[in-house]
């Protein structure tokens, strides 16, 4: 009897102890939520890490903290919050989408390109902004491809124009040695 009573006060103080946590946690996140509202994206942050800090594993937290740091263009540590949800929540789209969007802030094209073809695949007329994206990327692919042709154009016109040099550079000697070099022999063999 001892015993159950002691396992049933040990549960009763673990839920007391995890109710505070949720209450302490709450206080945090909704502060940092309201701070993300005003645009105090750096004290956002610092709520919400002390909410990450009591209750590490409501991905929530980590969604609205990437997008605190998608405000101040920290995008690298916003994959890293998205990332961190999306390993929980495979489903959110618009984690998703702000995932994709971060991406192509850092110039990684491709994988904001999955990203962004996977949510407008899920609802293609909800989307605009991530069909914006995508078109942006495609866009800067073509630019990069153009660039890249007339490197490559440059680059064959510089290598004929050397090849032309070499050429010229060839006749030179042949006018300037070979020749007078076989009229004095000519001359000196027939005297």
């Amino acid at each position: 009897m001892k015993t159950t009573i002691i396992i049933v006060l040990n549960i009763l103080i673990s839920f007391s102890l995890h109710a505070q946590g949720i209450e302490r946690y709450m206080k945090y996140h909704d502060k940092g939520r309201m701070l993300i509202l005003e645009g105090k994206y750096k004290e956002a942050i610092l709520q919400l890490d002390t909410a990450i800090n009591i209750m590490p594993y409501y991905p929530t937290i980590f969604q609205d903290r990437g997008y605190a740091y998608m405000q101040l263009k920290k995008y690298q540590k916003a994959v890293n919050d998205f990332n961190h949800v999306l390993e929980k929540k495979p489903y959110m789209n618009e984690v998703r989408l702000q995932r994709g969007m971060a991406y192509y802030h850092l110039d990684r094209l491709s994988e904001s390109e999955q990203d962004l073809i996977s949510v407008i695949k899920s609802n293609p007329q909800k989307n605009k902004e991530a069909i914006l994206y995508l078109e942006n990327i495609r866009t800067e692919k073509e630019l990069v491809y153009i660039e890249n042709q007339q490197q490559i154009s440059n680059l064959h016109l510089q290598i004929e124009n050397e090849r032309l040099q070499r050429a010229r550079n060839r006749e030179e000697i042949i006018l300037n040695t070979i020749v007078p070099l076989a009229f004095w022999t000519s001359v000196f063999l027939t005297w």
